[in-house]
């Protein structure tokens, strides 16, 4: 009888540390940082030049949006840089329809992607033998700066430093006091982009500000200077995170007022609710396929949704693919643990698997997510009663 042995949710976003003196690496991890690592900085021509150095890998480059039609109607998208250097970009589950309805504005503009690199195309239909970035995660070219100005949101800066992942690549309007060029350490040395580069400060709560210098029509303060230090300044800017840190790319600066003690900054107006879409598997540790898997593996699998971690429980199968053969063992101490942060689904087979063997991995009907919508199908890999399966060949 399969065991279900369900672990405790971890938390699932990136929360910025903005108290002064914190390590730079003490910050809580996003679900993908959790799978793949912190997103390393690339430019494009290292990962055509590299690319097995950062296989598996979470990246962060950028690049030109460039559309291709070469795969029937299926809108397929790659990233260039000016030289001859380019990457195909897919989408996960998560983002994907935020990708559909953005990602033709983004033709022949330049923006930021983040997500695991690959030299393989994770969809079969995809015929690209170069690199892939399967992104969660991209920042779309600037607005422009008068109406960005105009209609930006004001928020504090503890909302914006304690969940930057909701305003992303947002452009807002915060008030906070001049430090300086971080003259007072609020924010780690290290994280200083450029000697130009300013800090606004509230509370405990810190940002910097690039782009623009702290001055303005009749007044200007020197980054330098402890005694210039103190002033209440107003920014608009464009949020950008990098590690634990958030930047303020400024499209305006002005002197600010401080804000009153009962008094809160309003929030960005709530997004309108999406339709709720059933829950599909958006990535599989070892890939789905894999023929060199290690007899000590154990398997994780992703959903796209946070799932009710109960339905798991009878519809989960770990078993040897084809007739029993000599010396097999049922996989009877197969364990299974769901981790809602991440929304991954780990099997442990509780055994050693046998060499040369091929292992099939089903989810059943039945599985849903916390709305009760069901487990979909990945195209293609619906098999007889499985919702879903997964194919292993076991390392000689």
């Amino acid at each position: 009888m399969t065991a279900c042995r369900l672990a405790p949710a971890m938390l699932g976003w990136l929360i910025v540390a903005a108290a002064p003196a914190v390590a730079q690496d003490e910050y809580t991890l996003s679900r993908y940082d959790q799978t793949y690592g912190r997103p390393v900085e690339v430019s494009l021509s290292d990962l055509a030049q590299n690319g097995s150095a950062y296989e598996g890998k979470a990246v962060k480059t950028k690049g030109i949006v460039e559309l291709s039609r070469s795969q029937g109607t299926t809108r397929v998208f790659f990233l260039r840089d000016n030289l001859t250097n380019r990457v195909l970009i897919t989408p996960v589950g998560d983002i994907a329809g935020d990708w559909q309805m953005e990602s033709l504005k983004t033709v022949g503009a330049e923006i930021e992607v983040t997500g695991v690199f690959g030299q393989t195309s994770p969809q079969p239909t995809l015929s690209w033998n170069g690199g892939v970035i399967q992104f969660w995660r991209f920042l779309g070219p600037p607005e422009e700066s008068e109406k960005a100005v105009a209609v930006a949101p004001t928020v504090t800066l503890e909302a914006l430093t304690t969940r930057p992942d909701r305003m992303e690549g947002k452009t807002v309007r915060v008030v906070g006091q001049f430090r300086g060029r971080n003259l007072f350490g609020d924010l780690p040395p290290s994280s200083e982009r450029s000697r130009s580069d300013w800090v606004i400060k509230d509370d405990v709560y810190s940002v910097w500000v690039t782009a623009k210098k702290p001055r303005g029509s009749g007044w200007e303060l020197d980054a330098g200077l402890k005694r210039d230090t103190g002033k209440w300044l107003e920014v608009v800017g464009r949020v950008e995170t990098h590690g634990n840190v958030v930047y303020l790319r400024a499209l305006k600066v002005t002197p600010g007022v401080a804000p009153k003690p009962d008094s809160q900054a309003q929030a960005p107006a709530p997004l309108p609710e999406r339709p709720k879409s059933p829950p599909v598997v958006v990535f599989a540790l070892p890939v789905d396929g894999e023929v060199d898997v290690s007899p000590r593996s154990r398997f994780v699998v992703q959903f796209s949704k946070d799932m009710d971690e109960a339905t798991f429980k009878g519809r989960v199968v770990l078993r040897y693919r084809g007739r029993p053969m000599p010396g097999d063992r049922d996989l009877d101490g197969v364990t299974i643990t769901y981790d809602g942060g991440r929304r991954a689904l780990m099997v442990d087979p509780g055994d050693v698997l046998r060499p040369g063997r091929q292992v099939e991995l089903l989810l059943l009907p039945g599985i849903v997510d916390v709305d009760g919508l069901p487990l979909e199908p990945r195209p293609g890999s619906q098999v007889g009663v499985a919702i879903d399966v997964f194919r292993y060949r076991i390392a000689g």
